[in-house]
């Protein structure tokens, strides 16, 4: 059954490029293609959005108008009679709808069921029992249901009857909820969904969203007057500040969980906190191993850092004084990377050595897994997953029970991995120039990001902008030049710093300024900053560009 236009004549077609503004004809934009909608769909679901906001009188008008009607008077039988528990007046509208035979029996559930619970509130439950067995158990419905209403009849009052049911009573939304449960077994053509304007107009303002290139969650409210747009102006793509205290590459970055600090690592045996809330400036050299540190790591409440070392050893810092308060000495080979699990008392830490190894910060071992050269790793924020890289393989496990969940492969060797905060996707920066977005849960790699340079070293990615909603990463020189600070690059070297939009795979920004390979970036996202680590030993801070 369709609603379909009334008896009579409608409006005589006007011509769509005129469009009324405050009474005024304006012509429509021709550079935009116009999208065919069908007539009588668009009045149908503007009149519905007038009588949802009130104007009752102006949907009148526009039906009377246009000659299309919100819907039939079997629809609107049926609507009303739902709310008002008129339930014989249902049953004799249900095979006017024609809707087919499995979804007129799960219709018929609903509104028995809602007759069957109204029964019972009112304590009528003789004639609660008589509505279960003659009208609700001939519809074959699941056993469990049909136990689960039983079982209701046994409650010693209407609260525990709610509470088993998850009903609120027939005062309640109780009926709207049976009208919102009918409405999946009616087309939509003959009952359209709730708010169906709203929802469009949701799904076209999530569209833009998705396809502005430089949209945040910040940005102000999207007005339905235009076309959105976000400035690139307020991310951050000025070098504001250079740290050179490093005398040798800088492997590693993090900015601690408050953002307030950034922790740095280095060939030259050396690790530094830095300040970087307003003021700029190291705040403690960590000095104590006795080779190149790999990688570090912020306990999750920022009051200790973890630090590994080519040397063989994990040392714990206490990142307010400097002091460390710990060292970690059974790998037997060098560390490549370490991670905190949620609750700061233990972590993982994964060796050249074949051996993943979980710690409790006093130094006890808890648990080993063996057999794998561990290129790098990451546990999933709540602490569930551990994510090890192995060559070309991405491992996970189990941190509750140990086991090894699964294992997939790329087709290259995998340098470094990137855990987004839902704890499902993940960047993978491969030895083949390429960065690759995976899903975890569903196995499979979902994007690739072209552009930078990879093929000799270990580069290391982020995720950026407060929803992780940008891809950044480091890039590295086909030829590089001699380490040091101001070293001129060769014609063919890259040493910059690439960002995507993360459904994007082409760079929307590509940052000059290092000049030796970029070897990782980080991401601060209460301070919408972005630091980048080089071989030419400088750390450089980006910050939005100043306004003249």
């Amino acid at each position: 059954m369709n609603p379909g236009r009334r008896s009579g004549k409608g409006k005589e077609p006007v011509d769509i490029n005129a469009l009324s503004t405050n009474g005024h004809l304006t012509t429509a934009d021709p550079k935009v293609e116009s999208i065919p909608i069908r007539e009588e769909e668009l009045m149908r679901v503007i009149c519905q959005a007038l009588f949802e906001h009130g104007y009752s009188k102006s949907a009148q008008l526009l039906q009377d108008e246009s000659g299309y009607r919100l819907e039939s008077s079997t629809v609107t039988r049926l609507r009303a009679a739902v709310i008002a528990g008129e339930w014989e007046i249902i049953e004799q509208l249900i095979p006017a709808i024609n809707i087919g035979q499995d979804s007129a029996v799960r219709v018929k559930f609903s509104i028995r069921r809602q007759k069957f619970l109204e029964l019972l509130e009112r304590n009528s439950v003789h004639e609660a029992l008589h509505v279960l067995q003659t009208e609700i158990s001939p519809l074959n419905i699941h056993m469990a249901k049909l136990r689960l209403l039983a079982s209701l009849l046994m409650c010693e009052n209407i609260e525990e009857v709610k509470r088993m049911a998850d009903w609120d009573g027939a005062d309640g939304i109780s009926r709207h909820r049976v009208l919102l449960e009918i409405q999946k077994y009616i087309p939509s053509s003959l009952l359209i969904p709730g708010r169906r304007l709203e929802t469009l107009l949701g799904h076209a303002i999530r569209l833009q969203e998705t396809m502005c290139a430089y949209h945040t969650p910040d940005d102000e409210h999207i007005s339905l007057y235009s076309d959105h747009s976000c400035d690139h102006t307020p991310f951050p793509f000025e070098a504001t500040h250079i740290f050179d205290e490093h005398s040798d590459e800088v492997w590693f970055i993090a900015f601690s969980h408050d953002g307030s600090h950034l922790a740095s690592s280095s060939k030259d045996d050396l690790a530094i906190i830095w300040s970087v809330d307003q003021v700029f400036r190291p705040v403690h050299i960590l000095s104590g191993h006795d080779g190149p540190i790999s990688f570090v790591a912020w306990s999750p409440d920022d009051k200790y850092l973890l630090t590994g070392s080519s040397d063989k050893s994990i040392k714990l810092w206490n990142a307010k004084t400097g002091y460390c308060e710990n060292t970690f000495s059974h790998h037997m080979d060098a560390v490549m990377a370490v991670a905190w699990l949620p609750d700061g008392k233990r972590f993982v830490s994964g060796s050249h050595d074949m051996n993943l190894i979980l710690w409790s910060v006093s130094g006890e071992i808890l648990h080993k897994w063996t057999g794998s050269r561990i290129t790098d790793l990451a546990v999933s924020p709540d602490g569930m997953r551990l994510v090890a890289i192995i060559d070309k393989r991405i491992r996970i496990y189990s941190l509750a029970d140990k086991s090894e969940m699964t294992t997939f492969q790329e087709k290259d060797d995998i340098t470094s991995i990137c855990l987004a905060k839902d704890g499902r996707h993940a960047l993978v920066n491969l030895s083949n120039k390429g960065i690759h977005l995976w899903d975890l849960d569903e196995m499979k790699m979902i994007r690739q990001y072209t552009g930078q340079k990879q093929g000799r070293f270990v580069i290391r990615s982020c995720f950026a902008g407060s929803d992780q909603r940008f891809v950044v990463s480091g890039s590295e020189g086909i030829h590089e030049p001699p380490m040091c600070a101001g070293a001129q690059l060769t014609e063919h070297a890259d040493a910059k710093i690439y960002v995507w939009h993360r459904n994007q795979s082409k760079a929307l920004e590509i940052l000059p300024g290092h000049t030796g390979c970029v070897n990782c970036v980080s991401w601060n996202p209460r301070l919408n900053m972005l630091a980048s680590a080089s071989d030419d030993g400088t750390i450089r801070i980006w910050q939005p560009k100043r306004l003249e």
